[in-house]
């Protein structure tokens, strides 16, 4: 053999050489199977799905109360109706209860009757009107109307202001007075009917003094509760006067 052809052929087992050492220069990774890092084949591309956007945003919460209908209308509270001055007795009313002594219904608020403010309401009114009265004679007095939640709270604020009468704590008598309860009886008006009278009267102690009349009457109708409430000084006005007062005002409340 030529030395060339010698030549050409340790070249060709040389360029073999550096071949196969190339091929080996990375393990084979597992049960003999190439690495990722050896593999000639193309990535395949992530499987897409059709008709589904990417990034969809999350579905807004319907809340605990579930889906809202589209032009549903929105509920809220009832509220109760509005109390109305036809519910007050009026002046010439009062004047033809109790005659000749110049009865008439004045503007602002009734001044407090001597049982006190808790003598004209109960707890948690859900509205409330009062009219106030003057006579000729120096006398005074007013109606507070107050209504309720429900026939039951109006009923608990009816007993609430007759034991509030009752005891009569907020104004005492003077030192030379005394109280006493002169009337307490009921009547057949609206779904009950308390009369009640106060009189304070000068002790021994305080001759020629002068005394003071203060009838209460009290009615429950429904939700609606009615305090009259009147104070001078004598006797007041007359029972059968008062009782004829507290039938004209019950009458409103029907």
């Amino acid at each position: 053999m030529s030395a060339r052809v010698s030549t050409l052929v340790a070249g060709v087992a040389m360029v073999g050489l550096v071949l196969v050492a190339c091929g080996n220069d990375t393990k084979p990774a597992g049960n003999g199977a190439p690495s990722a890092g050896t593999s000639s084949l193309p990535a395949k591309p992530a499987p897409t799905r059709t008709g589904q956007p990417v990034n969809t945003p999350p579905k807004p919460s319907t809340g605990p109360t579930g889906p809202q209908t589209p032009g549903a209308p929105t509920t809220s509270p009832t509220k109760p109706p509005k109390l109305t001055t036809a519910l007050l007795l009026t002046g010439p009313e009062l004047s033809k209860a109790d005659p000749n002594r110049g009865w008439a219904a004045t503007g602002g608020t009734a001044s407090t009757p001597i049982c006190g403010r808790a003598s004209t309401r109960g707890d948690n009114p859900l509205g409330s009107l009062n009219r106030n009265f003057v006579s000729d004679l120096d006398a005074s007095g007013g109606q507070w109307i107050t209504r309720y939640a429900d026939a039951k709270a109006a009923r608990a604020a009816y007993d609430q202001i007759l034991k509030t009468i009752k005891s009569c704590r907020s104004a005492l008598p003077a030192p030379t007075h005394a109280r006493k309860l002169t009337e307490n009886r009921g009547l057949p008006l609206g779904n009950a009917t308390q009369l009640l009278r106060w009189y304070d009267y000068p002790l021994p102690s305080d001759p020629g003094s002068e005394d003071g009349g203060f009838p209460y009457a009290v009615t429950v109708k429904d939700k609606i509760v009615s305090v009259l409430a009147f104070g001078e000084m004598g006797k007041g006005i007359k029972p059968a006067n008062f009782e004829r007062i507290t039938r004209a005002a019950a009458a409103h409340l029907n």
